[in-house]
């Protein structure tokens, strides 16, 4: 065991001085500063009426990739690439009359999810570090760059009338429709784009990266009646 680590620190002293600290990578994770408010909608015909009610929630959790190059003086440039998203209800009644205070049908609340796949490109620039050469240390950075989106919808009746049809006001079978639903999400994806300010801490030992820092997205469309979020990131990973 000892033999292995000895290794270890050997090989990474000499890819520091080989790369110059030019190269990281690993993994990204992170929390969605964002507030969803729920719904009601309704729809009538003569004969019937469809409610559908969507529940809010609170957050958002994403998971990703980053990779990091130290090629241009004076600036860093980043990528990553994450998908990030949180869970809620929504019920669907079909009331036979105009009386709704009884629903002819009713779902209960079903189960659903949301995310966005997201791709942000940052210049950064340290503004401040402490370190030991080939060893480690940390670093202050700040940073600035543009974002890309894309988003499923939420739960909504025009989902109904696409998945249901004709039947719009007839059952729900939810297990029935998984291929309409993925489908009816691929086609009605929202993409977006925006610009980007984050601020935060690296610290590295040898070959080990890790960042924890705060990132304000500036995009419109990501998150319904919203043009901003924060985030929360943590990353781990190797760097060179």
């Amino acid at each position: 065991m000892k033999t292995i680590i000895k290794g270890l620190v050997i090989t990474s002293l000499f890819a520091s001085m080989a790369f110059g600290g030019i190269l990281s990578f690993g993994l990204n994770m992170y929390q969605e500063m964002v507030s969803v408010d729920g719904y009601t909608q309704t729809m009538a015909n003569d004969f019937t009426t469809v409610e559908l009610t969507r529940e809010g929630f609170d957050g958002a959790y994403g998971i990703g990739g980053y990779l990091s190059l130290d090629i241009i003086p004076i600036v860093d440039i980043e990528a990553d690439f994450s998908i990030a998203g949180n869970t809620y209800a929504f019920n669907f009644l079909n009331y036979l009359n105009t009386d709704l205070n009884d629903a002819a049908f009713e779902t209960g609340d079903i189960d659903f999810a949301w995310f966005h796949a997201s791709t942000y490109v940052t210049v950064r620039k340290k503004v401040f570090g402490l370190g030991i050469p080939f060893i480690g240390g940390g670093k202050i950075h700040v940073g600035a760059g543009m974002n890309f989106h894309s988003s499923i919808p939420y739960a909504s009746i025009e989902m109904m009338e696409e998945l249901l049809g004709d039947d719009l006001y007839g059952g729900f079978e939810a297990g029935a429709m998984e291929d309409k639903i993925v489908t009816y999400m691929e086609d009605n994806l929202t993409s977006s784009s925006g610009f980007h300010i984050m601020a935060g801490l690296q610290f590295k030992l040898l070959f080990i990266d890790s960042w924890l820092y705060y990132r304000h997205t500036i995009a419109k469309d990501v998150y319904a009646d919203q043009d901003s979020f924060g985030s929360l990131n943590l990353r781990l990973g190797i760097g060179f």
